[in-house]
């Protein structure tokens, strides 16, 4: 059972999450847009604009979302484990969904949708749960 104290945190967390995550994706798009724009080759717009996205989330969750006193020393490592996960189990939900809808944008919306719920238990449980962090030095 989740103490009473946890889910409060977590009501309150949840939504500052979503917006964080639904703006470093707009920033990842954008940065991915620009350079696009300016000839740059999709492989590489896609994956400046990813990093962009990448450091603003962490960022975001950290301070706002999380409100986290964890050292980044900490939480950093913990983030990027968590989102080498996320994306391994959104490219799983996506080939799943893909195979039985046969349709491109709802198969990636239902992964996204999937992949985000479990990216915040991660996030909250994992990355910048306080208590897990007290054995490191």
């Amino acid at each position: 059972m989740v103490p009473q104290t946890r889910l409060h945190t977590r009501h309150r967390s949840l939504p500052r999450f979503l917006v964080i995550g639904g703006l470093a994706t707009l920033a990842h798009w954008g940065v991915m847009a620009q350079l696009l724009h300016l000839g740059t080759g999709p492989y590489l717009a896609t994956g400046w604009g990813a990093l962009t996205g990448l450091v603003l989330n962490y960022l975001g969750q950290h301070r706002l979302a999380f409100r986290s006193t964890l050292r980044h020393r900490v939480a950093l490592p913990r983030y990027l484990a968590a989102a080498g996960t996320g994306w391994l189990l959104n490219l799983g939900a996506f080939a799943a969904a893909l195979a039985v809808l046969d349709t491109v944008a709802l198969a990636q919306v239902l992964a996204t949708g999937g992949v985000a719920l479990i990216n915040y238990l991660i996030a909250d449980g994992f990355v910048f749960h306080e208590q897990s962090s007290q054995d490191l030095p």
